[in-house]
């Protein structure tokens, strides 16, 4: 992309570039002209509100007068100026920055801290900062809404325009934002319990007994052996819990969105989870922390068992398990229970096989109709006989939607 372009005529007036967020004037201008050509750095575009207009030409009554014949407010009746000049700019920000310090003192955390201190200790100053303002979801929004406009409106100035403390304070409070936005990198390994315990080994200092622990200490303890009523005094210890409920919850949430894309019948792991969440929003003393946080482990050890349920219930696959989760009834006998396992794993071949013959198949409704069809047949034909065919067409409907969520976008 181009980062600085010369225009002028009707290059100047005719031209759209929303991200556009500088413009340089250099010749004299008015009335319609004047407002096209403003018009190009106040469009509005992804992270930008406005835009900064730089008058070499000294153009500022004829845009008060273009503003005033062009818009509704400048010089009717509530005489509102939409320009701001940046001396009001730079106090704006200076407010801003104030303000956000002031919030952050509340939460107990002192800027000035973050700013003077070196190496590892500013990266623990950084974490109580962030861990400061992530105590509740109205935290995170408030500190994440001065960061914003923070950010937003340093766009506009430059490095010289502020003082050297106020640029440190910016900068600080910048690194909190960063640190608190910043998402832990999405994992696809199928025990969750491995990345929960990169996240407890990154706050939490276990320390490994010879009781507790048989194997031999490594960077990575085993989880498995460690006691969780131990693990739950050692949080209590800790400085930042906020952060490590965010990271568990964080981590949690991408495992269920892979589960529940895979098998829709996990939605309880998916409202327990939303009530645990729901929870600890609603209280912030330290006994519902604590137990989030135990809540939480208890949460990500079931859903790694979960993730690999299908081995245990001798499937090939977490995608057969789905169709038999989708199939499986309570009444069903051990003769009936073997049948249905088999059915899900024939099942899912079967239609597998026929989408892989097909061009976009769900663009088509030929193709459609054939995989739904080769649904109903197999269920028809294979299914234990205690399936009624009132329950064979709503499985039908159900395993169809699945297969077209899930699959329509193979070629």
């Amino acid at each position: 992309p181009l980062r600085v372009v010369f225009v002028c005529a009707m290059w100047l007036t005719g031209f759209d570039v929303k991200c556009l967020s500088c413009l340089y004037l250099d010749k004299p201008l008015k009335a319609h002209t004047l407002m096209q050509t403003i018009a190009r750095a106040n469009r509005v575009s992804e992270g930008k509100s406005n835009g900064l207009i730089v008058d070499y030409i000294g153009i500022v009554k004829a845009l008060r007068k273009a503003l005033a014949d062009y818009t509704a407010n400048v010089g009717g009746s509530d005489g509102t100026d939409p320009t701001v000049d940046k001396k009001e700019l730079i106090t704006r920000i200076i407010e801003s920055i104030d303000k956000t310090k002031h919030f952050l003192s509340d939460k107990d955390f002192d800027l000035s801290q973050l700013i003077q201190a070196t190496d590892f200790k500013k990266l623990e100053y950084l974490q109580e900062g962030a861990n400061a303002v992530c105590g509740s979801m109205e935290d995170k929004k408030t500190f994440s809404t001065y960061g914003a406009e923070l950010r937003r409106l340093m766009k506009y100035i430059d490095r010289g325009d502020i003082g050297r403390d106020t640029r440190k304070e910016y900068e600080a409070i910048e690194a909190i934002y960063n640190q608190l936005k910043k998402k832990r990198k999405s994992t696809n390994v199928t025990d969750l319990m491995v990345e929960v315990n990169s996240i407890i080994s990154a706050y939490v200092k276990v320390e490994e007994v010879e009781h507790e622990v048989r194997e031999r200490p490594s960077k990575r303890f085993d989880i498995s052996a460690i006691d969780f009523d131990l693990l739950g005094r050692e949080f209590a210890r800790a400085k930042n819990k906020n952060l490590i409920l965010r990271d568990l919850a964080e981590v949690i949430q991408q495992k269920l969105d892979r589960l529940m894309f895979a098998n829709p019948n996990r939605i309880d792991y998916y409202e327990r989870y939303q009530k645990i969440i729901e929870e600890y929003n609603k209280e912030q003393d330290r006994a519902t922390i604590e137990k989030t946080f135990m809540d939480l482990m208890k949460e990500a050890t079931e859903l790694s068992e979960e993730a690999r349920r299908y081995v245990r219930e001798g499937f090939q696959s977490d995608e057969e398990l789905t169709l038999y989760d989708m199939l499986f009834r309570d009444d069903l006998t051990a003769k009936d229970i073997k049948k249905l396992k088999e059915v899900a794993a024939m099942l899912l071949r079967k239609i597998k096989s026929l989408i892989a013959e097909f061009d976009h198949w769900a663009d088509k409704q030929e193709t459609k109709s054939q995989v739904d069809n080769i649904i109903r047949d197999t269920l028809w034909a294979e299914l234990p006989e205690c399936y009624d065919e009132v329950s064979i067409s709503r499985y039908r409907q159900q395993v169809y939607e699945y297969v077209y969520m899930r699959y329509k976008d193979i070629a």
